[in-house]
């Protein structure tokens, strides 16, 4: 039978090493023991990542349905480590902040996100991880008209983008 694409297409890569990366991750928070799930810790770090958006672009961006961000952020609200306000340019929709208490358990998600990075790119150099981070940033601007996203192009490998971590 002929192939669409080889196996290692760049698609295929892609998802597969999205998909060891998230259950790495998900692998990390429940070990971790941070008393949150992997789903909320994800939807925590969307917040910080994107704070002040409505909370469909962050169901959106994190490709999960509305209801289940709905869901995490319920959860969050009731620890007290978002808030949601409604948003001045329509009142049916909800904007999501952090709240100071969030500061401590992102601080505890940190190391065990540094861990796993580390495992991710290990064997990597410097050069190479700059290289990786730089290409893949290219290729998400390429398939994106989010100006949140596309706005990121131009900062620095290596370098801490000001909403992460």
């Amino acid at each position: 039978m002929t192939q669409l694409l080889p196996g290692n297409s760049l698609g295929f890569l892609l998802v597969d090493v999205g998909r060891q990366f998230r259950q790495a991750f998900e692998k990390a928070i429940l070990k971790a023991g941070l008393e949150l799930t992997p789903g909320e810790v994800r939807a925590l770090v969307y917040v910080a990542r994107f704070e002040g958006t409505r909370q469909t672009s962050l169901s959106e961006r994190m490709g999960i349905e509305p209801m289940t961000m709905s869901t995490y952020l319920d959860r969050l609200e009731i620890r007290g480590l978002i808030c949601r306000t409604v948003d001045p340019s329509d009142r049916r929709a909800k904007v999501v902040r952090l709240t100071a208490a969030a500061d401590t358990v992102l601080t505890g998600v940190r190391p065990v996100a540094m861990q796993l990075y580390e495992h991710a790119v290990g064997g990597l150099n410097e050069d190479e991880r700059a290289m990786v981070a730089t290409l893949l940033q290219r290729i998400r601007a390429n398939l994106t008209d989010d100006p949140q996203i596309v706005g990121e192009a131009g900062w620095e490998p290596g370098r801490q983008h000001p909403r992460s971590a």
